[in-house]
């Protein structure tokens, strides 16, 4: 059995209460008793004045793996890595039967040229992507088939909304193609979404500050009134999914449970700022991190709520 816990989008350098986000999301995987954490991107921005932040989380007994988001790419790639203490960029490791797989999707591309966040401006511009030189990695690191495979990424693998998902998410998913794939989760959209594609689980995990929605109808006295949110809608607690897999060596039964969590807004709710339903980017922003359970067996997917 593997148990971990899974957040992202702490922003602790916009979030309210950033320091209490940071001992819930401690305290619960403690709880837990958790093999191990996963940050799924944008945890604050790498700058030397935040180096607590990463201390925190680093020196907390439990070991923990960062996927790179977009705000955590803000400046040169070596620098994010050096304040992240990552080798690479993009990564795997394997705990008993099962790979885990940290993908970097912070990358666009123009005409023929892939380059690595920060953003570039200009016309023509596919963003985000995982780059050739990347997928070429994933397609190796996808080659053990006695192996199930959990796939982390920043952003969506599902996302059709706008540019909110990685542009070129078809050819990702075919290489999951006769793979046991056991779950992707992704963070960035601030909100939550399930999809089950081709007998893929896809997760994507709320975040562990809340949304930013902006003011919807762009009304002014709205703005005026909440311009101290910044277009936030912070939740009341730090949101995180527990992940628990039992693999048991010979068994062809695989079973996936994802232990979410409820929470509230802190202060402001989307319907105040102007949003009609709690829906934005293509996601909810229902303050909740959704369970469920998921079982394989013979190759085939189901997914119950428990």
């Amino acid at each position: 059995m593997i148990k971990f816990l899974v957040f992202g989008d702490l922003h602790y350098d916009y979030a309210t209460k950033g320091d209490q986000r940071i001992e819930e999301i401690l305290a619960r995987a403690k709880r837990e008793n958790v093999d191990f954490m996963i940050s799924l991107g944008d945890v604050t921005a790498p700058f030397e004045k935040y180096d607590h932040v990463i201390e925190k989380f680093d020196n907390c007994g439990i070991p923990i793996h960062y996927v790179l988001g977009n705000h955590d790419v803000k400046v040169k790639l070596e620098d994010t890595m050096a304040f992240l203490h990552l080798e690479t960029p993009y990564s795997s490791f394997t705990q008993g039967n099962v790979k885990f797989i940290l993908l970097n999707s912070n990358y666009e591309k123009q005409g023929e040229e892939e380059y690595s966040f920060p953003n570039r401006k200009g016309e023509n511009v596919i963003t985000p992507i995982i780059p050739s030189f990347e997928m070429d990695w994933l397609k190796k690191e996808l080659e053990e088939d006695d192996k199930s495979y959990v796939i982390f990424s920043h952003h969506s693998l599902i996302n059709e909304f706008r540019q909110r998902g990685i542009k070129n998410r078809k050819e990702v998913h075919a290489l999951f193609s006769g793979k046991r794939v056991l779950l992707c989760m992704n963070g960035h959209d601030h909100g939550e979404a399930f999809k089950l594609w081709d007998q893929v689980p896809y997760y994507t995990l709320n975040s562990a500050f809340g949304p930013w929605i902006g003011v919807p109808n762009d009304d002014p006295v709205i703005k005026e009134k909440y311009a101290y949110l910044h277009g936030y809608v912070p939740y009341d607690r730090a949101l995180s999914a527990v992940v628990t897999i039992d693999d048991e060596s010979g068994s062809t039964a695989i079973t996936v449970r994802i232990d979410g969590m409820e929470g509230d807004y802190e202060a402001v709710t989307p319907a105040e700022i102007g949003l009609a339903e709690p829906k934005w980017n293509g996601v909810s922003v229902e303050p909740k991190a959704s369970s469920c359970v998921i079982t394989f067996s013979d190759g085939v997917a189901q997914v119950t709520k428990p």
